[in-house]
């Protein structure tokens, strides 16, 4: 994932390297005014390959996947590293504060499943409008990180984390209660598949092909068998591995048709099919239809 955080730095972040802070994993601070003049690269609907916190001000417009979410003058956004978004603007006078930072950073020593975060669910782009004294007060916590993260003080990743944590409580507190669940165990076996089954499809491309789709792929993956996987998920969900595997490999093709200028064949090749016509089989058998009319409609 480190070497993902440097080209990301390579490709937006303007004048501004990668360092290494001595952290628990990556963690830094940017303004929009980093960010390169070509903002095409912003468009591209893709993951970025860390959390992020954007504290922004003006006009924009969020994309995930088919969803468009317009926001406009004080707001936040949440995005976690398997979110797939894109972002364009023609506001001259945008600004914006972003906190980006690795998961581990983020755990620190906690067991924290943080994909059960309300403001990190469901692969989903989070977006909450501010009035003025919240914008305000997000603000001056967002520049105290910023200089911690400068300083000299010897414990300063902690208190990072801390306030970093300060901003994702004050937003979820505003949050419906029932939509809140206990946040502090372990990730239990069938969470651990789902992490690993989105990391396979991190940024896959004809370069970097999704590297299994079997079952026993996943389960060795995770140290266990294949059965004991299977039953884990079958009660978690109703569904078997090889059902979710598959769901998954079609979520990920339909994204790459509608997002992509990758011919189908390519994008059999991105899925690990070896063969064009064993991939149209498998989407026709799952979707009753071909990628092409999926592409057209």
């Amino acid at each position: 994932m480190y070497k993902e955080i440097g080209i990301f730095y390579d490709q937006y972040i303007d004048g501004t390297k990668l360092n290494d802070q001595s952290f628990l994993g990556h963690f830094d601070v940017f303004h929009w005014e980093n960010l390169k003049n070509d903002l095409s690269a912003c468009a591209r609907l893709q993951r970025k390959p860390f959390y992020k916190i954007a504290l922004l001000n003006g006009t924009a417009t969020y994309y995930s996947n088919n969803e468009q979410l317009p926001i406009s003058g004080y707001s936040i956004v949440f995005t976690e590293p398997m979110t797939r978004s894109g972002f364009i603007t023609d506001d001259k006078n945008f600004s914006g504060t972003y906190c980006v930072c690795s998961e581990s950073f983020l755990k620190g020593a906690a067991k924290l499943n943080l994909r059960n975060w309300p403001v990190f669910k469901e692969r989903e782009v989070y977006v909450r409008s501010l009035s003025k004294e919240e914008y305000n007060y997000l603000s001056r916590l967002m520049l105290e990180i910023e200089q911690e993260k400068d300083s000299d003080y010897p414990f300063k990743e902690h208190l990072v984390r801390s306030r970093v944590f300060d901003i994702i409580h004050y937003i979820q507190k505003s949050i419906n209660s029932n939509d809140l669940v206990p946040m502090h165990t372990e990730d239990t076996l069938g969470e651990r598949f789902f992490n690993v089954l989105e990391n396979a499809f991190f940024n896959i491309s004809p370069e970097k092909t999704l590297a299994g789709k079997t079952p026993a792929y996943f389960a060795d993956l995770l140290h266990t068998t294949v059965d004991y996987l299977n039953n884990s998920l079958k009660k978690a969900t109703g569904k078997t591995t090889q059902q979710i595997i598959h769901e998954r490999i079609v979520e990920e093709a339909n994204v790459l048709l509608r997002h992509s200028n990758y011919s189908v064949k390519e994008i059999a090749w991105c899925l690990n099919f070896q063969e064009t016509s064993h991939f149209l089989n498998f989407y026709k058998k799952l979707t009753n239809t071909t990628p092409l009319a999926y592409r057209t409609t």
